[in-house]
């Protein structure tokens, strides 16, 4: 098998011991069979809309010699709480994340979230209903870049963190200069507050 890349892999080493993760959305199936192989969790549970996304997930395990459980699921609605030690929903947007947390049929206690859009309204949520992020790290793959939070429901948020942008990672101070260029060039044309406070803390936060 061929390593994941810069954002699965980076996931993947914050699986730690984990009894059993569940993933959301699962398409390849490659995550949690890596998680498998390399001894990170004693099961994973494989979840996706599509049957078809499932089929790959169930060849790939049987072909790296793993059990790999599959269900057809819409986010969270077939799977069984005693299994969510730890929830990963990668691969898509924050607010389709939101919308999963929020049609949950139990709480969840651990999670890894990879949101391709719409982290900061993910990251509000989050604080919202008082959700620790105990990791929020940056990473950069194919020339986008992709923030990885690690969260335990169970802890509350801490203030000191923001919504704009992770603590951590290689390529956060990159991802910085990207974004604020980007907010310069909205704000030449656009007078929104919501821009003025995102450029405001993520000057405030550049060298930390």
């Amino acid at each position: 098998m061929r390593r994941l890349g810069a954002r699965l892999d980076t996931c993947l080493s914050l699986i730690e011991g984990e009894k059993c993760i569940v993933d959301v959305g699962t398409d390849h199936g490659r995550l949690p069979v890596y998680a498998l192989k390399e001894g990170r969790t004693e099961r994973a549970v494989a979840v996706d809309i599509s049957e078809k996304s499932l089929a790959k997930a169930t060849l790939l395990a049987e072909k790296e010699g793993v059990n790999l459980q599959t269900f057809v699921s819409d986010g969270l609605s077939a799977v069984a709480e005693k299994d969510a030690d730890l929830v990963i929903i990668a691969g898509m947007g924050g607010r389709e994340i939101v919308k999963i947390l929020d049609e949950s049929p139990f709480p969840l206690r651990r999670a890894i979230f990879i949101p391709h859009t719409h982290a900061s309204f993910l990251r509000s949520c989050l604080r919202e209903k008082n959700v620790r992020v105990e990791r929020d790290i940056t990473v950069k793959e194919s020339d986008h870049y992709y923030p990885i939070l690690l969260c335990d429901f169970r802890l509350p948020w801490q203030e000191e963190d923001n919504v704009y942008v992770g603590n951590e990672g290689a390529a956060r101070s990159e991802y910085i200069e990207t974004r604020l260029e980007k907010i310069n060039r909205y704000l030449a044309c656009s007078d929104d507050p919501q821009l003025k406070e995102e450029k405001e803390i993520l000057r405030s936060v550049y060298h930390r």
